[in-house]
């Protein structure tokens, strides 16, 4: 779930020399180039911390280097609101850590070291969850023994809610959801993945987006295995340091072969 990372957004910044004209400077704790990665969440809860896919507080992943490629200190970077309503939506905690001060649906954020100053990432400050729930309740059997190896795989999904009152259910958005392996019936699987429905790589959580957060679910069956089992996954979520409710969240599959009906 770190965590996945969707990979480097925003380009290697370099500072710019007119060759022959301005010498570039060999002091270690200059930088000279920047780089921002992809944001862990793209949400956090106003009073928590950014948490990544481990559901622990994470630093903003940027770092400055020198002439030599060499990491600068993180004290040489600062991270800014573009704007007003930016600046007033977050805080900054231990340097590189991002604290939700106030719900903004769009918080721009740069960083900067010296002259330099990354492109622009955004991310929302939202308000606290109040329940972990299946984010879709049909659940299909993984048919582990047929042929066709797309029925070995079965997506679940969780959703970060909330609801006050009567009020209709509200789905956060941004935020990481994590999910693990509870168990299996191991007389029937060898193991069981859980991976990316979009590029397949393992991952051990999902962002909430379009008002669920899905993993995809591998099953590996042995040789010879026969009969019905299951499969249950966890979907785990930490708000400001405690688990929201719900949570662990258990989501059941059931393990058909191919002779029965899933």
């Amino acid at each position: 779930m770190m965590p996945q990372r969707r990979g480097v957004i925003a380009a290697l910044l370099l500072a710019t020399v007119a060759a022959g004209c301005t010498p570039v400077s060999t002091d270690p704790d200059v930088p000279l180039s920047l780089q921002f990665d992809s944001l862990p969440s793209f949400a956090v809860v106003v009073g928590d911390t950014l948490r990544g896919g481990s559901q622990l507080p994470e630093r903003i992943p940027v770092q400055a280097f020198n002439s030599s490629g060499g990491r600068v200190d993180d004290g040489a970077i600062t991270l800014t609101g573009i704007d007003t309503a930016s600046v007033r939506a977050f805080r900054t905690i231990s340097g590189l850590q991002l604290v939700g001060v106030s719900e903004n649906a769009t918080v721009r954020l740069v960083a900067q070291a010296g002259s330099l100053q990354s492109q622009t990432q955004t991310f929302a400050v939202v308000p606290r969850p109040t329940a972990l729930v299946v984010g879709d309740t049909t659940r299909d059997s993984i048919v582990y023994d047929f042929t066709d190896t797309t029925t070995r795989f079965r997506d679940v999904t969780a959703s970060l809610v909330r609801v006050i009152g009567d009020s209709t259910p509200r789905a956060i958005n941004g935020l990481r959801i994590r999910f693990r392996v509870a168990s299996f019936t191991a007389s029937i699987l060898d193991s069981v993945r859980l991976v990316s429905p979009g590029n397949g790589r393992s991952i051990t959580s999902a962002l909430m987006s379009g008002g669920i957060a899905t993993v995809r679910v591998k099953a590996y069956p042995k040789s010879g295995a026969t009969g019905p089992g299951t499969v249950v996954i966890e979907a785990l979520a930490t708000v400001l340091g405690a688990p929201v409710v719900g949570s662990p969240l258990p989501l059941s599959i059931k393990l058909s072969p191919f002779t029965l009906a899933p």
